[in-house]
């Protein structure tokens, strides 16, 4: 097969990965006012109470702490909801920020995040409003030589406002082959202002952010036919390669990531009803009836098998509490047994293998149904 053919194989696939998912980088910031303090002096005290001064070249300096620490939990557990909203219905792809979500799960987690945001903003408002209030009670707790170097560094309100941020935006993973210039220029557009959206400091975790800036940019290079700077081309080429790899290993992880899941979970609910002391909880039932939602999410990657033992799982777990687990042994052994062969056919390797062959041979051809045929092989 030639390189180009390979190219089109797999632009072809990533045209029929991104049917069911959306690549989706979050980004949530919110000022933690955390700052190196300058001057620091560092002292160790020894066994005979001397102390002795320790090099800069031997530490790090030490930060300011100066978001109140109400403020930080509000918003620490904010950000942790709208992170598990979004975990629990993806995957995590490539590096922490990007994740790969079910299509069919859109609509509701971008509904979720909506709300969050709105939460956010009014979060914002509150804290913007009682700013004056709040450096006047730290230089209360501070004394007002130590305030008079902390409140140095300490932003604006219309600077401190424009740190409260949540953004998401969804990344294209299709071929080139399916996106017209105009589409690609409002593609670049979009993916430059997620990224400038982003803080500087964790842009270095998100590679693959900047990868897809990257291909956009040198497909933009590319004409419809010809491309006369040989550097040019292999840079195009080098991309092609990097989408190719990008789409083998989310692939990869669509099969495999959501079945571990549910087999985690499986696990545990199994332990609680192997116990003799057994002590069921909603926990463990609400994390096997998760499970079950990220793996549906993705059943196109999920082998007839699971999807039917998932379902006749689903009908014994629906209509039981953890108090009838609890108590009755029959109850707790027909629903150990259906989580037993769930957590079975999830860990079944050779399954997930021919779950992912099966939806390579799979040819798609826009506006008729999709065809099997031969593996596309790179």
């Amino acid at each position: 097969m030639t390189q180009n053919e390979n190219s089109c194989g797999n632009e072809h696939l990533l045209e029929r990965i991104t049917r069911h998912v959306f690549l989706v980088v979050l980004n949530i910031s919110w000022p933690k006012l955390s700052y190196q303090i300058a001057d620091v002096v560092v002292e160790v005290r020894g066994d005979d109470d001397a102390k002795t001064e320790v090099d800069k070249e031997f530490r790090t300096s030490p930060q300011w702490q100066l978001m109140p620490a109400d403020w930080r939990r509000k918003l620490v557990n904010l950000e942790g909801r709208a992170r598990t909203l979004l975990s629990a219905a993806s995957i995590q792809f490539a590096t922490r920020g990007m994740t790969v979500l079910p299509v069919t799960r859109a609509a509701e987690i971008f509904r979720g995040l909506r709300e969050l945001r709105t939460e956010l903003e009014e979060y914002r408002d509150g804290f913007v409003a009682n700013y004056e209030q709040v450096l006047s009670e730290l230089k209360g707790r501070l004394g007002d030589a130590l305030y008079a170097k902390a409140v140095q560094k300490l932003p604006s309100k219309d600077v401190i406002r424009q740190k409260f941020k949540m953004v998401w935006a969804i990344v294209p993973a299709g071929g080139h082959g399916s996106i017209n210039s105009t589409q690609l220029s409002a593609l670049r557009a979009g993916l430059e202002e997620a990224k400038n959206s982003i803080e500087v400091d964790i842009m270095g975790e998100l590679p693959a952010l900047n990868n897809a800036l990257d291909i956009v940019r040198n497909l933009q290079q590319e004409s419809p036919r010809t491309i006369d700077d040989d550097d040019a081309q292999d840079l195009i080429g080098e991309a092609r390669e990097q989408m190719s790899q990008f789409t083998q290993q989310m692939l990869a992880d669509m099969a495999k990531e959501p079945r571990a899941v549910l087999a985690d979970a499986a696990d545990n609910l199994l332990q609680a009803l192997s116990d003799p002391n057994r002590v069921v909880r909603m926990g463990t039932i609400d994390q096997v009836r998760r499970a079950f939602e990220m793996v549906e999410g993705f059943s196109f990657l999920a082998d007839d098998e699971l999807l039917e033992r998932m379902r006749q799982c689903q009908l014994r777990l629906d209509n039981v509490t953890p108090q009838q687990l609890n108590s009755d042994l029959e109850i707790g052994g027909r629903l150990a047994a259906g989580l037993q062969s769930v957590r079975e056919q999830a860990s079944d390797t050779h399954a997930q293998a021919d779950a992912v062959r099966n939806f390579r041979r799979v040819k798609w051809r826009k506006g008729r149904k999709e065809q099997p045929t031969e593996p596309v092989t790179g």
